[in-house]
């Protein structure tokens, strides 16, 4: 991959998708570590191969701002990415903590039940009062929303309702990086900017 650069007070996110043909697979894998091997094995085919596409094209984009070669680089999992069905979003900041998260638009089994569980009543009072039609939509922009934040700050969404009080410096911005996706992004204050870049298919 070419030199890629990034600026500071900006956040970029780089959408990919992870449904590649068999060379481009092959090339990739090769560059993932021994224990993100060890992960791909136990999970079923499918979802493996998602896995090592996503692993494989992150390494390729940090290769590309750090000039390391892909398989030589080692990091931990602080990194964002985010993936929903044949989708992958990966995002970067140089100079504050960052949250990605990704939803394929569909309809969402025990919606309000789920909502329950992780929402604030605000949130969930205005989802059972939205049409019933236009409720999936609405969730899935609650929920993306709510893990970017949360990922911001170092948590995960099953942190469980005490990770609902998210940090209030942070501010998100909601986007569709393709048709039938849903995405939001968090970044510490309010004084960044969201670049949206595609990775060559």
């Amino acid at each position: 991959m070419t030199s890629l650069e990034l600026m500071t007070e900006e956040v970029q996110v780089w959408v990919a998708s992870l449904d590649i043909g068999d060379a481009r697979y092959a090339e990739l894998s090769k560059t993932l570590s021994r224990e993100e091997q060890g992960r791909a094995e136990t999970m079923v085919p499918a979802l493996a191969r998602r896995f090592i596409s996503a692993r494989g094209i992150l390494r390729s984009l940090l290769s590309g701002f750090t000039g390391t070669a892909a398989d030589k680089l080692r990091f931990t999992y602080g990194i964002n990415v985010s993936h929903s069905a044949k989708l992958g979003l990966f995002a970067f900041a140089p100079d504050r903590p960052v949250g990605v998260d990704l939803e394929n638009e569909r309809p969402v089994r025990r919606l309000l039940d789920v909502a329950q569980r992780f929402m604030s009543e605000e949130e969930i009072r205005s989802l059972a009062a939205s049409d019933p039609a236009d409720r999936d939509t609405a969730f899935l922009k609650l929920w993306v929303v709510r893990e970017a934040r949360l990922k911001a700050e170092g948590k995960g969404v099953w942190s469980g309702s005490e990770a609902a009080k998210a940090r209030a410096s942070l501010t998100h911005k909601l986007f569709s990086p393709r048709t039938g996706y849903i995405a939001a992004v968090a970044a510490s204050d309010s004084d960044w900017r969201l670049y949206t870049c595609a990775v060559k298919e």
